[in-house]
């Protein structure tokens, strides 16, 4: 774990260092800004605005897509001066995706695209250099991040980690999306689980490196697991507060003086799983405090493909994710199950529970520990030192149900008379019934009998005055 706990060092090292490099590394200008303090979790964090320390596995791929909408997000004037809504509602479209890695790391990216925004138009008026009402799609800026697990497994009642994310200047500054300068977000996260209840914390600072005032920005929230862990419904509220007021750039030509403020959004989420992997969510609340860039309402829907993890083979369950999500149905919870997204039934191999069991002879025992794949076991059990395979008590090869001499070592082929039978020698006359006569001479080969003299009885059991010996091909037969 020091290993990952140095790498996540470096790379948190390397964003800051582009943040905070030398001016020639940074954008030119004052920069602008960017409105939207809504910055969506990865797929697979259990809250929207508040990441997680959670990880979730090794080499799970997820994807996100969020869309969401807020109302009058930069209202400027109010009291003695006239208010002006630059803009009245901003809607946003976030593309992202990350993997996990080594159960410790998880790498992400995301791309907000401003799909629709709009404003009354009373800036236009105010006079040459104020910002005018947008009016068409913009990009936004690009969201690298990070993150690494220090402490805790996932499921755990207590799990920290730490993260940064990265904002590149891909957005238009004169748009309300960008702000034309790098950003870098380090954070702090707490989190866990306890019974049915998921909770995070994060705080951090955003650090500019245009001349826009940095934040401190922090949050939390929880939510509680219900109808067999497919619903999860609860509050979340994520702020940030500016670390010095001054002046703050809307776009690059136009700045306005603000005071020290905070911006917070309190949020109600649900989020519901009805297929496995797949995750769709809501949440909506009230902007709070009126702060550039704080909304009245803010409202939100996410489609997310986010399969869980799977323990590793070999690995003790955690006894805290036993209750997880069963996706498959099979009464195996997900993250014990092998297979979590096929049935199956519980097997003491961690590697094949929760898998489905092949059995093509369908004898009841799988194919993996079947000795015989194709050949069913029979009503008797089978051959206890063979599993799966049929009882074979002389083992010849050849089944009792099909073995002419079960109790004799014979040739499986025999022939169709006599299959599983020894071959007689040529030095030694055969016996079928071993009663001591030679079945050249044996009136009723096939059965028990003393050598008698008479040829028509000899080698046959004694039987009541009138009762007919069975026609069995005997020495009589053949004379």
């Amino acid at each position: 774990m020091r290993g990952l706990i140095t790498v996540g060092a470096a790379l948190a090292g390397a964003l800051l260092g582009t943040a905070l490099g030398p001016p020639s590394a940074r954008a030119e200008g004052p920069g602008a800004v960017a409105l939207s303090r809504f910055e969506p979790t990865p797929a697979g964090d259990p809250l929207f605005g508040v990441p997680s320390p959670s990880i979730g596995g090794h080499l799970v791929p997820r994807g996100v897509a969020v869309f969401d909408h807020a109302e009058d997000p930069l209202t400027l004037g109010g009291g003695a001066s006239p208010e002006r809504v630059i803009v009245g509602s901003q809607s946003h479209l976030h593309v992202g995706g990350s993997l996990s890695l080594w159960d410790r790391l998880l790498v992400s990216a995301s791309l907000p695209l401003a799909l629709a925004q709009s404003g009354d138009g009373a800036a236009a008026a105010a006079g040459a250099g104020a910002p005018e009402a947008p009016s068409s799609p913009a990009l936004g800026d690009l969201h690298l991040g990070v993150r690494v697990r220090l402490l805790g497994d996932d499921g755990d009642p207590f799990q920290l980690g730490t993260s940064a994310a990265l904002h590149l200047p891909t957005g238009s500054s004169d748009a309300y999306v960008g702000e034309g300068a790098v950003r870098v977000t380090p954070q702090l996260l707490l989190g866990g689980r306890i019974a049915r209840v998921v909770w995070s914390v994060a705080a951090g600072a955003v650090m500019r490196s245009s001349e826009n005032p940095s934040t401190l920005a922090y949050g939390g929230g929880a939510a509680v697991l219900l109808w067999d862990e497919r619903l999860q419904v609860g509050p979340e509220v994520y702020a940030e507060t500016m670390l010095q007021g001054g002046s703050l750039s809307l776009t690059p030509r136009e700045r306005v003086e603000v005071a020290r403020t905070t911006s917070a959004e309190l949020l109600l989420g649900a989020r519901l799983r009805p297929l496995a992997g797949l995750v769709l969510g809501a949440a909506a609340g009230p902007g709070i405090g009126d702060a550039i860039g704080t909304p009245s309402f803010r409202a939100m829907g996410t489609v997310a493909w986010a399969p869980p993890a799977r323990t590793p083979a070999g690995a003790a369950p955690n006894p805290s994710t036993d209750a997880s999500a069963d996706d498959d149905a099979d009464g195996i919870p997900g993250a014990r199950d092998a297979c979590p997204y096929a049935y199956g039934p519980a097997s003491a191999d961690a590697e094949r529970n929760g898998c489905p069991v092949e059995d093509q002879d369908e004898d009841g025992v799988a194919d993996p520990d079947d000795l015989c794949p194709l050949d069913a076991a029979g009503a008797g059990g089978g051959d206890p030192a063979r599993r799966g395979c049929p009882a074979d008590q002389d083992g010849d090869g050849l089944p009792d149900a099909l073995d002419a001499c079960p109790a004799e070592k014979g040739d499986p082929a025999g022939g169709p008379a006599r299959p599983g039978c020894p071959i007689p020698s040529p030095s030694v006359p055969a016996d079928q019934d071993g009663d001591g006569v030679p079945d050249d001479a044996d009136a009723c080969p096939r059965e028990q009998g003393p050598a008698s003299g008479d040829a028509a009885t000899r080698g046959c059991p004694e039987r009541p005055p009138g009762e007919k010996k069975p026609a069995a091909g005997g020495a009589a037969r053949r004379r």
